[in-house]
């Protein structure tokens, strides 16, 4: 994992920027995997016949042009597996999304990236559901320590705000010392995180911890990425942060009902109703512009709910 800063450095595209992949949540039921409104994604991990099902997702988006995939792990959390009375499978769960990710990805140190995910424990978006931090620490060290072996860093995604990221990060320390994570929060239609931190201060908030190699937002709408990157304009110690790391993002196709909150509902929510108007082209454009910021441009850019493979390859042919 040492390796990791070479390996990204060789996985580049000509212009510098490193493409991620998309939603797994909403491709694999594409591709044959049940729905399962309590385990959502984590169902291809449960049923060993849906295993080739993740590794052929992950293999579209490194085909779309993908050198970078994050493991299927997001559904491996207390908040899903105690209602399926499935706690107990944790760590192998983890270990086996960081398994067939790397079968797709192929060796270590090879031209595409695995990092593994690192998600909210309870439900997304949710800054007022965060678990006992020992509880959560422990958890997250589980899942670094099961991933570990398999990948090549880590991303603390979705973080709804900066207590919930610094604990993923102490997760990440006790259970993987040498490893590195991005830190992605989930921002709102304004920009701000979940709990209403201004993304500019969750950055400050961060710029203490030693195992972060990148920072940015994910699951949130496009329009709301150019609003959170802005506020490190005018904040220099945030932005000098920043400048030193990653600047990462991967928006969502969900409309702004489901995007804010409103309406999110795991078990009775239909992550299929993505924005009609959200083309692979018009999020091609959206990220052209976040690689091409006049300051902090975006360096790592993919998708996250909703973003196919048919995205990513625009994504990766807008910025070559």
């Amino acid at each position: 994992m040492s390796m990791f800063l070479t390996v990204l450095r060789r996985s580049t595209l000509a212009r510098g920027v490193h493409i991620i992949d998309g939603g797994m949540g909403v491709l694999l039921p594409k591709l044959g995997m049940p729905k399962d409104p309590i385990l959502w994604s984590a169902r291809a991990l449960v049923d060993k016949e849906y295993h080739p099902v993740v590794v052929e997702a992950h293999k579209a988006f490194i085909e779309a042009g993908a050198t970078a995939i994050i493991t299927n792990s997001y559904g491996v959390i207390p908040g899903y597996l105690r209602k399926a009375k499935l706690e107990t499978q944790a760590s192998k769960l983890c270990a086996l999304a960081g398994q067939l990710a790397r079968e797709a990805a192929g060796p270590e140190k090879g031209e595409v990236l695995v990092l593994g995910s690192l998600p909210p424990l309870l439900e997304s978006y949710r800054a007022d559901l965060l678990m006992v931090d020992k509880e959560a620490v422990d958890w997250y060290s589980m899942m670094a320590r099961s991933m570990a072996p398999f990948v090549d860093m880590f991303v603390c995604e979705t973080m709804s705000c900066p207590a919930e990221a610094a604990t993923a990060l102490q997760g990440l320390r006790e259970g993987c010392p040498d490893g590195k994570a991005w830190v992605c929060f989930t921002v709102d239609s304004e920009g701000k995180c979940r709990d209403g931190t201004p993304f500019n201060e969750a950055v400050r908030h961060l710029s203490t911890a030693t195992n972060i190699s990148g920072i940015g937002v994910n699951c949130c709408m496009p329009e709301a990425v150019e609003l959170a990157i802005a506020t490190l304009d005018t904040d220099s110690e945030a932005s000098a942060f920043a400048s030193s790391l990653e600047r990462v993002v991967y928006a969502n196709a969900y409309p702004k009902e489901h995007s804010e909150g409103v309406e999110y509902d795991t078990e009775n929510f239909d992550d299929e109703a993505v924005r009609e108007d959200l083309t692979a082209e018009r999020y091609a454009q959206s990220a052209a512009q976040w690689a091409s910021r006049s300051s902090l441009p975006f360096t790592a850019i993919g998708g996250c709910c909703g973003i196919l493979p048919e995205h990513i390859q625009r994504v990766a042919a807008s910025l070559k």
